[in-house]
C-alpha cells in the first residue's frame, strides 16, 4: 500500500475515533502530526455543531412537497 493511502487511512480512522490500531505513529514527528489531526477533527466538529445551533434547522419540507408535486404532474399520476 502506498504511503499516501496509509496516511489517508490513518487520518480517517483517527478522525472518526475508530482507531483500529493497525497503523500508529512511531516517531515524535508522527505523533505531533497525529495530535494535529486529532485537534483539527475536534475543532471541525465543534464548528459544525455551533453553526447548526446558531443558524437553526432549515425546514425544507416545502421544497420536497413542491418537488413531489412536479414529479406527479410529470408522470401524470
Amino acid at each position: 500500500m502506498s504511503k499516501l493511502a496509509i496516511s489517508c487511512y490513518f487520518a480517517l480512522t483517527t478522525l472518526s475515533t475508530v482507531g483500529y490500531g493497525d497503523y500508529y505513529p512511531v516517531s515524535n514527528v508522527e505523533r505531533i502530526v497525529a495530535v494535529g489531526i486529532m485537534l483539527g477533527g475536534v475543532a471541525f466538529i465543534e464548528i459544525i455543531t455551533n453553526y447548526e445551533k446558531k443558524m437553526g434547522v432549515v425546514d425544507q419540507s416545502g421544497d420536497l412537497h413542491n418537488w413531489m408535486m412536479l414529479l406527479t404532474r410529470f408522470t401524470n399520476n
